[in-house]
């Protein structure tokens, strides 16, 4: 399959800008799954069993997944609330509330927070008084979430877009569209690495494209919708569609490194996760499968209890942590898929955990973040 280029983009200064932002904040989870190259690795999962250390109940059901930055959580609600808490406590910092439900994931730079809603409208909030800064309005809903850099915010809507906008005004600064009308609406959230985002619809093709202008540096197209989000690490891209092949392709879209038909179980939104030589892939099932970073073959399957619908988080240390369709969050080997810890919420998760500070946070469909710790 030939990937289509029309503009070529020297990446390696972008890298080397992307892990100095990294590790400037590495003590913090300010965006959707963990940063802006999508990586849900970390170097230690905390080591199970855990203990229930505080629960906040929202109004509504939670699809939104939490972040923390600076000793604060920030998660959305279908009670079309975003809600700032105390990480350590769960105390309730503030709330503010939008227009529709939020599904959109925060994300958290500079002391703002930036997130999508339901209401069409992109929203910028002061993170430590929940004050509106600016809100921009896009043509449909809001339900992917940002990636931010010092000067733009970067996310897309329903209206099959991908917006750029001014972190300090909220002004629009370009706005890209997703081709192909008839498939409408963008689920994926936008991957960053350097001075390239990447991005993906319903529409079924991968893009790279300049952050400055917008301009396209290349685009890939697969056979199906694509409803996970483009994960970025040691210079590949991951992408995974939803007629169940997970691609693995060069950062500067000159090949396809390998890809792989996933079988017949059905593949959700959940993103893949590189953790060391290992790639993991969620299915709606129950099963993680994980497959070698070099080739793609699969290494191992895992089968659990109820379907998955969220990422993992990855640890180097050998354990994984997610939440399942039967309300339970796990924390599993990821060596031989063994549960060692389980603790049963009121609903389903289709939330990401984050993990802080020797913590794990999570919300659930009963309305309820909760925290843990060992």
């Amino acid at each position: 399959m030939k990937i289509r280029k029309t503009v070529r983009t020297l990446f390696a200064a972008g890298v080397f800008f992307w892990f100095a932002l990294g590790a400037a904040h590495a003590a913090d989870w300010p965006m959707f799954l963990q940063n802006a190259n999508h990586d849900m690795s970390v170097d230690k999962a905390p080591q199970p069993p855990y203990r229930l250390k505080w629960s906040f109940r929202t109004k509504g059901a939670i699809h939104s997944s939490p972040v923390v930055s600076g000793g604060r959580l920030f998660i959305g609600s279908y009670d079309n609330s975003l809600y700032a808490l105390d990480a350590a406590t769960g105390a309730k910092l503030w709330s503010f509330k939008t227009g529709g439900e939020i599904l959109s994931t925060p994300a958290v730079h500079n002391d703002a927070v930036y997130f999508g809603s339901k209401d069409g409208y992109v929203y910028a909030l002061n993170a430590q008084t929940g004050a509106l800064v600016w809100k921009y309005e896009t043509d449909l809903s809001v339900v992917s979430s940002p990636v931010v850099t010092d000067e733009l915010v970067i996310i897309s809507s329903n209206d099959s877009y991908l917006y750029a906008l001014s972190t300090a005004d909220g002004k629009r600064q370009w706005r890209l569209q997703l081709y192909d009308a008839k498939y409408t609406g963008v689920y994926s959230s936008p991957a960053l690495v350097g001075d390239a985002v990447f991005y993906s619809g319903k529409n079924g093709a991968l893009y790279s494209s300049s952050i400055k202008s917008g301009g396209r540096n290349w685009q890939f197209p697969t056979s199906s919708a694509i409803y996970a989000s483009p994960v970025v690490k040691d210079g590949i891209v991951y992408i995974v569609s939803y007629d169940r092949v997970l691609y693995a392709i060069d950062l500067k879209g000159e090949k396809v490194l390998w890809k792989k038909r996933l079988g017949k179980d059905m593949i959700g939104y959940a993103s893949t996760v590189v953790e060391g030589e290992s790639v993991y892939q969620v299915y709606k099932n129950g099963v993680i499968k994980v497959y070698r970073k070099s080739d793609g073959r699969e290494s191992a399957a895992f089968i659990f209890p109820a379907g998955i619908k969220s990422t993992p988080v990855v640890g180097s240390n050998g354990i994984m942590i997610f939440g399942g369709e039967d309300g339970v969050v796990y924390a599993a080997s990821s060596k031989t898929g063994a549960v060692i810890w389980e603790y049963k919420t009121g609903a389903p998760i289709h939330s990401s955990p984050a993990v802080v500070d020797n913590m794990v946070y999570i919300g659930s469909e009963d309305g309820t973040i909760y925290a843990f710790a060992p």
